[in-house]
């Protein structure tokens, strides 16, 4: 593990050439959004108060590079603010524009663009957990159901049931990855949102639903990919309450190839809350927590691990 610089608590990261971008979780409302310098750990940028108005958010749930415009996803207002990249490293922070999402068949979590046209979400659509969206993000079809006896609970527990972490999208092979934390396993699905394989964690042989709220070990969140891997965080703990995050936080990285196949296990000393793939870097960057500070690393992938 090659150390690099202390971070502020956060959520979601994301890299774009040499910089780290990221939502900062402390409680400075003024800046929930940081832009650093990789080689350096300098700050680059700071914006994004918190609020409803232009350039204000409330509930960041992903950030998203296309071609040259950052894209922040707010789960409360329940839209997408983009701003150009170029702007923003020059220290400029005024969004380019803002688009709402379509709700009518319920809030998407997570959204991953696969082509010009359409999007993918994960969410809650009931009786789905996916929706497909046109360009201008309206759903034009929702896709597969949620097992009967999770439908039957309440939604704050069947929100908290299916708790999808984030959207991986691979464009050589038209394929999506999606890691469900809180039920260990990870799918591989293609682009019709139809399901190729289920891959469960070693520690949860399938997933219990049977209807009884009970928590079980956590795995496969966060999600990064490259060309040809799949890299899951996994922790196969289980946390004592809901808000038991630490034990979210996996020391573990499981890879997998496109079909789902188990590959090799990376493993690490730290809590790990994020990554990200350089595939030409041959890195794998991570965001993690040392039990004192939150901190930001990478580890040098061998040839198998690309």
């Amino acid at each position: 593990m090659h150390e690099g610089f202390n971070l502020p608590p956060f959520y979601f990261t994301l890299i774009f050439n040499n910089y780290l971008i990221f939502e900062n979780s402390s409680n400075d409302k003024e800046t929930m959004i940081q832009i650093y310098n990789m080689n350096n750990g300098t700050i680059i940028n700071k914006f994004g108060r918190q609020g409803q108005g232009e350039g204000e958010f409330l509930g960041i749930k992903f950030l998203n590079v296309d071609s040259n415009a950052l894209g922040i996803y707010d789960v409360t207002l329940c839209r997408i603010t983009y701003y150009t990249i170029d702007k923003l490293l020059s220290g400029f922070s005024k969004p380019d524009s803002m688009k709402k999402v379509s709700t009518d068949f319920g809030i998407p979590y997570f959204i991953q663009k696969i082509d010009s046209n359409r999007y993918v979400a994960s969410g809650m659509f009931h009786p789905n957990r996916y929706a497909i969206l046109d360009r201008n993000l309206n759903i034009i079809s929702t896709h597969l159901p949620v097992p009967q006896k999770l439908l039957d609970l309440a939604n704050n527990k069947y929100t908290y049931s299916f708790y999808h972490a984030g959207i991986l999208y691979n464009d050589s092979l038209k394929r999506l990855a999606v890691g469900m934390t809180t039920y260990d396993m990870l799918q591989i699905l293609n682009t019709d949102i139809e399901v190729i394989k289920s891959v469960h964690g070693p520690d949860h042989n399938f997933p219990d639903w049977t209807g009884k709220q009970k928590l079980s070990p956590e795995g496969y969140s966060p999600l990064t990919g490259s060309t040809h891997k799949i890299y899951g965080v996994y922790s196969g703990e289980t946390p004592s309450t809901i808000n038991d995050w630490i034990k979210s936080f996996g020391k573990n990285i499981h890879i997998f190839d496109w079909e789902g196949r188990p590959l090799k296990r990376i493993r690490t000393d730290y809590r790990i809350g994020n990554i990200v793939i350089s595939e030409s870097q041959k890195r794998l960057y991570l965001v993690y927590y040392d039990e004192e500070y939150f901190r930001f690393g990478y580890i040098e992938l061998l040839e198998d691990e690309i």
